[in-house]
């Protein structure tokens, strides 16, 4: 069986950085390589090293909130690819609690953000999904003719401290979408 360049991209960085299953794979049930929408988190929690992927069916409220925004918005799985900005879960060794990116996190993970994005042959759009996030903006600057945006993260810690960030993520959801048909309309490149 072939593995996909994207699963090649998460077995490379397990070797690299001496882990397993601390990197979760792409989630099969979404687009990945023929995505047009990435989406990029903080990093892997609890439930998506148990799972095995970075997937918006793992059993936590993150992902739960994430699936509504996006199921609100009308985007389909088969359109997106989920990942981190740290690719590594960054918690106790029980894997029970994870602990926020710190900026060095995010420049170590840097360095395999590029190898994702130039393996999604038609991606259109990255949407930074909360702060850490954030912070690859201007390192993708460099690196993709993709639009670049960003949303609030889905936890419920952001969702319940800030006044209308589930409304504000599914309206980004819903603009990224029409920028992806304007693009289809008028034969822009990405």
């Amino acid at each position: 069986m072939k593995t996909s360049p994207l699963s090649q991209i998460v077995e490379r960085i397990r070797s690299e950085q001496q882990l397993t299953r601390e990197v979760p794979d792409f989630d099969p049930q979404n687009g990945n390589e023929t995505a047009r929408f990435l989406f990029v988190l903080e990093a892997p929690g609890p439930k998506a090293v148990a799972s095995g992927f970075v997937s918006l069916k793992n059993e936590d409220q993150t992902a739960k909130n994430f699936q509504a925004q996006l199921t609100a918005a009308g985007v389909s799985s088969a359109d997106i690819a989920l990942w981190n900005v740290v690719p590594w879960y960054l918690g106790n060794a029980e894997h029970s609690k994870i602990r926020g990116a710190r900026s060095l996190d995010v420049k170590q993970g840097l360095q395999y953000l590029t190898a994702v994005v130039t393996a999604i042959e038609n991606l259109q759009c990255i949407v930074l999904v909360g702060s850490a996030a954030r912070q690859a903006h201007i390192h993708l600057s460099h690196n993709t003719t993709a639009h670049i945006l960003s949303c609030h993260h889905p936890s419920p810690k952001v969702q319940n401290a800030v006044l209308g960030a589930t409304e504000e993520n599914v309206s980004v959801f819903r603009f990224m979408q029409t920028l992806s048909k304007c693009e289809a309309q008028t034969g822009m490149p990405k």
